[in-house]
């Protein structure tokens, strides 16, 4: 039998306009952004009122700079000026153009170029960039989040989001309504998001109007947030991902959304802002948990803790939850009141989800890509299949593609509101991926249990051949090695040995810190340590899986922004 999907009643909206509007109008002093200001101890809240306000005024400007029909690109980190740009240019008919504040100078100089910006907004740490770009740009406006001091400033394509606030305010204190007024088609593009590919590969996903409400309902109806929640945001902002789930679907529930200024400080603003829920990728959900068991450690309470997990899962099986009572020192460390973490992004070992259900954290995975704008899937919060990315998001269809009948998995493939117009100025790839029946070619593999539930086992391009024809996903292995405590990133490739036969290796950058704890010293002690573990794996795996091959690293790998490996 089915699951069937959640109850549902939020308000309707048909674009991101009238999204921010019914929440001004609904619940006008409830605050939907809280940040830190510049002063020490200082929170800043801005309410849904004050934050439509602000959209209207840089609005207006940016409508009276003859924005409206251009493309517009935003890059730095999370702030009130960053989103309010986004849903500014958006709701005002122009094209924003995410971009992640993490690009090379040359990336961002090609990206903007590619995408014909005619105005960029950003923050102080590219103003000195963006100055010297300046003498041979064909950008008509850059525009400073923030204000700063003007007087040396004799190039007038150089203003602030705070003069163009300022400059809206007076437009519509004087009447002028042609933000107000002009109509956009949700179908037309609105953003240009150009995905930071785990192969090195970029391209330009375009996504409507249509593409962000059709995510925003789903994620709003399968992530179970309300009014009460807090949500804080971490991850890169210009992501698809964490401006659906973590900034938009807010709007639509009613949340408060608090901002993490760096990672250097999360654990003082989890204290600060004590969430209530977040929206995370896997390798902050494993290094979190793996810090949770770190601390026991130390202090001597690793037998407690499993003691405690082992009476509270009897009694759960009796539906009596003392979770809250067993584990209040634990979740402490989120601030206290922690209760929903949403991962995606990347595969996630199911142990993890079971781990921090254990301790009374309810973890689910969802599935997404950027050409879905992301949303495709979510595991319901009160359902538990540890290993599902979960069912179907709402008006979303997603089947498997198999190469034969006989077979159990395949590609997964999407279709729906939620897929995207294509890729920027290149249909050809676009034809590659969307079929003339509207199905998006994932590049996922993976198949969909007897409840709807999608699982999903390898990337498609990761897929190792062996030379006796047998197919081998490395994520599978790759699961299994990061449970290996010395193990702190992998990757899983297939190598030629010695003899040209290709043999499954596991390239491994170890904890240092914990093979100190464990009195390892040098790196040929740690590979050993390592070796003997792998050794152990392979008892438990089938012949043509074990790990043949051994690379230590000594440092990380690149990532891209949200975390994910790059795989040459």
């Amino acid at each position: 039998m089915k699951k069937e999907y959640p109850d549902y009643q939020r308000r309707p909206f048909d674009n991101l306009r009238e999204l921010v509007k019914s929440a001004a109008q609904l619940m006008p002093d409830k605050t939907y952004l809280r940040y830190k200001g510049q002063e020490k101890g200082e929170v800043i809240d801005v309410s849904y009122l004050e934050f439509d306000k602000y959209i209207d005024e840089l609005g207006m400007a940016f409508y009276s700079l003859g924005l409206r029909g251009k493309n517009v690109a935003v890059i730095g980190e999370t702030s009130k000026e960053w989103i309010a740009t986004y849903l500014a240019a958006v709701t005002g008919g122009s094209v924003i153009v995410p971009l992640d504040k993490e690009l090379t100078e040359e990336e961002i100089g090609k990206f903007l170029e590619l995408a014909e910006v005619s105005a960029v907004v950003y923050s102080e740490r590219f103003h000195n960039y963006f100055e010297a770009l300046a003498d041979d740009s064909k950008i008509s406006y850059f525009i400073r989040m923030g204000g700063f001091d003007q007087e040396k400033q004799k190039d007038e394509r150089f203003i602030t989001t705070d003069e163009l606030s300022e400059r809206g305010n007076r437009l519509i204190e004087e009447g002028y309504t042609e933000f107000f007024d002009c109509e956009t088609n949700v179908d037309d593009d609105a953003v240009i998001i150009f995905t930071s590919g785990t192969t090195g590969t970029s391209k330009g996903v375009v996504l409507s109007q249509n593409n962000i409400v059709s995510a925003v309902r789903s994620s709003a109806r399968m992530l179970s947030f309300t009014d009460k929640d807090v949500v804080m945001s971490v991850l890169p902002i210009h992501h698809t991902y964490e401006m659906t789930c973590g900034i938009l679907t807010p709007i639509l529930v009613g949340a408060t959304v608090c901002i993490n200024d760096s990672m250097k400080y999360l654990t003082k603003n989890l204290q600060l802002f004590k969430p209530t829920a977040m929206i995370l990728v896997p390798l902050f959900v494993t290094t979190v948990y793996k810090r949770i068991w770190d601390t026991a450690l130390k202090n001597n309470q690793t037998k407690k803790l499993k003691r405690g997990i082992a009476i509270s899962n009897a009694l759960r099986h009796v539906n009596i939850d003392l979770r809250s009572a067993f584990f209040g020192q634990v979740n402490a460390a989120f601030g206290g009141r922690l209760k929903k973490i949403v991962c995606g992004g990347a595969a996630l070992s199911p142990d993890y989800v079971k781990g921090f259900d254990e301790l009374g954290i309810n973890l689910v995975q969802g599935y997404g890509i950027t050409e879905c704008s992301p949303l495709v899937s979510v595991c319901p919060f009160h359902w538990k299949k540890y290993a599902s990315v979960g069912l179907p998001v709402h008006d979303v269809e997603v089947k498997i593609d198999k190469l034969s009948p006989e077979d159990t998995e395949g590609e997964i493939i999407v279709r729906g509101p939620n897929v995207m117009k294509g890729y920027y100025k290149a249909p050809q790839l676009t034809a590659e991926v969307i079929d003339e029946d509207g199905w998006f070619s994932t590049g996922d593999v993976g198949y969909i249990d007897e409840d709807g539930f999608i699982y999903i086992t390898g990337r498609k391009k990761n897929i190792i051949i062996l030379d006796n024809g047998k197919n081998v996903f490395p994520e599978e292995l790759e699961e299994h090695i990061y449970k290996i405590d010395l193990v702190s990133e992998c990757v899983v490739v297939g190598k030629p040995n010695q003899s040209g036969e290709t043999v499954i290796t596991a390239q491994i950058f170890p904890d240092f810190d914990k093979a100190k704890e464990m009195g390892l010293d040098g790196i040929n002690e740690v590979k050993d340590a390592i070796k003997a573990e792998i050794q152990e794996l392979n008892k438990r795996l089938p012949i043509f899986k074990q790990i043949r091959g051994i690379e230590i690293r000594k440092t990380e790998f690149d990532k891209t922004t949200t975390k994910k490996i790059k795989r040459i």
